[in-house]
């Protein structure tokens, strides 16, 4: 009997001495799971969620956006025979792919480039002309700084395909800006030349519209604002 009360109480005892040091609590704080954890630990998956959903978004839009770059480059340069002729064909297909918006085609069409326009007038490739340009200055002026404009047009021509790429919409660009000085300046030439001069200048700034930070921003946005509701 003697035996049975002192186990007893030496269990009391190791309960006291357990409580003391704050053991038994912290057993039941491990035990308890932490709400306000589970809650940040949910709030982050959440996030991560979210986030993974709108880069997947991001990333289809830019991937169609590029095949259908590329579609058209195929179809309008691949030959190399594309011409002042076909630049209304163009700019209809990018607006109808919605590679350029309303806006930028409008804004197209105040520099003379009119998608309705059917003048067959020019049958000349571009790529030809430029070729023959600069045959003509290497000959008469191989000093000429004209001669990079159009060795960075044809650059422009032959690489349609990647025109949703930054670097290659800046070229394109800086292209357009020199050959509208070029053409401003009134150099001497024939109305046939005058064409082929606004029609390279005119394809260089669809190239330049055409890069990804120009029109696939609006696009992207929209997307981006669905993804979200």
């Amino acid at each position: 009997m003697s035996s049975i009360l002192n186990t007893s109480n030496l269990n009391r005892s190791n309960s006291s001495i357990a409580d003391a040091y704050g053991l038994n609590s912290q057993k039941a704080s491990m035990a308890k799971a932490d709400p306000s954890t589970e809650k940040t630990s949910s709030q982050k998956g959440s996030t991560q969620t979210e986030s993974t959903g709108t880069d997947a978004i991001a990333l289809s839009s830019r991937a169609q956006r590029a095949q259908k770059i590329q579609a058209m480059s195929k179809d309008f340069f691949a030959n190399g025979q594309f011409s002042v002729a076909d630049i209304p064909a163009l700019v209809s297909r990018l607006q109808k792919d919605g590679i350029l918006s309303e806006r930028q085609v409008e804004r197209l069409s105040q520099n003379g480039i009119n998608p309705l326009t059917t003048d067959k007038t020019s049958t000349q490739s571009l790529q030809n002309f430029i070729d023959d340009e600069l045959k003509s200055l290497s000959e008469t002026s191989p000093n000429n700084p004209l001669i990079n404009t159009l060795v960075d047009a044809k650059h422009v021509l032959t690489n349609m395909g990647d025109a949703q790429s930054p670097l290659l919409a800046q070229k394109a660009a800086k292209v357009f800006g020199q050959l509208t000085d070029y053409i401003n300046s009134n150099p001497p030439m024939t109305d046939t030349q005058k064409q082929q001069w606004q029609g390279l200048k005119s394809t260089m700034q669809v190239a330049s519209s055409m890069g990804s930070q120009q029109s696939a921003l609006g696009q992207l946005s929209s997307y981006l604002a669905l993804a979200k509701r």
